[in-house]
Parts: structure tokens; C-alpha cells; sequence
């Protein structure tokens, strides 16, 4: 379940995702950054664990997902089904 969605530009032109969401008793986060390039973009799930750290459960790399997002934005849409890619991984890492 989605409980917390953020969403940013930057001035330079770069825009990021951060959601957060309950499974079970797991809270999960992904977070995706969009820079214009793509060696410095990111995207992660991550869990948070009992010691309230995160911790990396999976990751799509730049190369395969940054010549298909726009230079610039003003909303979420472009980076949206890799949120949701990267939950579905995440997801079925916790659920084996």
C-alpha cells in the first residue's frame, strides 16, 4: 500500500521520486533521481530495517532506463513504472 509519494525539479533541471510503501510489516521505499546524466541518475528499493536503516533490495541501472525519460519535467509520470518495477522486485525478494 502507497502511504507517501514526493516528487521534485530541481533548478538545474533534474527531478527525483521517493515513495514509500507498507507490505505486511515491511515498510519499503523507492527512491529514483533523473539527472541530465545518466552516470549520476539513480534508481532503488530499499527496506527498512529493524535498526531503522535502509537497506538496497534492488536496482535498475541508468543505462537502461535514462535515454527513455525526458531532459525535464514538471510531474512524476515519466519515472512512474520504474516505481513500480522496482516494487515489484522488491516484493518478491521479501515474499521468497
Amino acid at each position: 500500500m502507497l502511504v507517501d509519494e514526493s516528487f521534485g525539479v530541481t533548478s538545474d533541471g533534474c527531478y527525483q521520486l521517493t515513495r514509500v510503501h507498507h507490505h505486511d510489516s515491511r515498510v519499503i521505499r523507492i527512491r529514483i533521481r533523473r539527472d541530465f546524466y545518466s552516470h549520476q541518475s539513480s534508481a532503488v528499493a530499499e527496506v527498512l530495517t529493524p535498526e531503522l536503516t535502509w537497506t538496497e533490495l534492488a536496482h535498475l541501472l541508468p543505462v537502461h532506463w535514462h535515454h527513455a525519460t525526458p531532459y525535464r519535467t514538471g510531474n512524476p509520470e515519466p519515472l512512474e513504472p520504474l516505481a513500480d518495477q522496482l516494487l515489484t522486485r522488491a516484493l518478491a525478494i521479501l515474499t521468497t
